[in-house]
């Protein structure tokens, strides 16, 4: 989906990251993150 944002923002790490995954794994991969204290804004 973000082939090529890497190319067009370099290092800087100022765009935001996206993760796709199947919607029958939505609730097991909103826990993975939560777990690691990793905040979603939806």
């Amino acid at each position: 989906m973000d082939v090529h944002m890497s190319v067009l923002e370099g290092s800087v790490g100022i765009l935001p990251r996206r993760l796709m995954v199947r919607e029958q794994d939505l609730f097991l991969a909103r826990a993975i993150l939560r777990d690691n204290d990793i905040h979603l804004s939806d």
